[in-house]
């Protein structure tokens, strides 16, 4: 019986940390969508520092995963949160990476006023910030109803990247295009985000579901 509730505490221990992980995920998100309006040395050091954190717990979850499945041999349930917790931790992992692609493709202070959509950028990276709050809600949770919404928000964020486009394709002058090719890139590193948070969504789904 001991071993069984040992089994139990790990298997809550690593629930907790893969909610930490996101957490900071989340956090970098949201100050690389600050750093689309205000830009600044501090606040990309700050995400880039937050990743290594970030990496740190995947490689800590990833061991315990492992050590978990080789030791306990799970089955039904704690087998699917086991399952579950891997690939979660690899779309969160990415997501930090995208932060930082995003702060290092953002303009420096004196040139934010030049960037090309940065309206429609900010409201992506906002919703894209809100999908990640939701993902979390539902791991928390173990909620699949909250997982169900998040692909109509994803569908959202699709309908944002066309409109980004529309308004990069007016861009005329030599400044415009330079400026036009980093918000491409940010549009795409927040449209990946997305596309993460829908895969996380669809990892909860088959933890309280046993299916997608």
């Amino acid at each position: 019986m001991c071993q069984v509730r040992r089994f139990h505490e790990e298997l809550n221990c690593l629930h907790q940390s893969v909610i930490k992980m996101g957490c900071l995920v989340e956090e970098a998100v949201r100050n690389a969508v600050i750093s689309i309006s205000d830009p600044s040395p501090e606040l990309i050091e700050k995400v880039i520092l937050g990743d290594d954190q970030i990496d740190h717990i995947f490689d800590q979850v990833e061991t315990s995963c492992f050590m978990m499945l080789a030791m306990q041999q799970p089955v039904a349930r704690d087998l699917r949160l086991i399952a579950c917790c891997i690939r979660i931790i690899s779309d969160l992992e990415r997501m930090g990476d995208l932060a930082i692609n995003i702060v290092k493709s953002s303009p420096a202070s004196n040139d934010y006023q030049s960037l090309v959509a940065s309206d429609i950028l900010i409201r992506m990276g906002n919703a894209v910030t809100e999908m990640i709050a939701e993902s979390l809600q539902a791991f928390t949770k173990w909620d699949a109803s909250i997982a169900e919404t998040i692909e109509e928000h994803d569908e959202r964020i699709d309908r944002m990247y066309e409109e980004l486009f529309e308004q990069l394709f007016r861009c005329e002058s030599g400044h415009d295009l330079r400026s036009a090719i980093k918000s491409a890139f940010i549009g795409r590193f927040l449209e990946r985000i997305a596309d993460h948070c829908v895969t996380v969504a669809e990892r909860i789904n088959f933890l309280v579901k046993g299916s997608v």
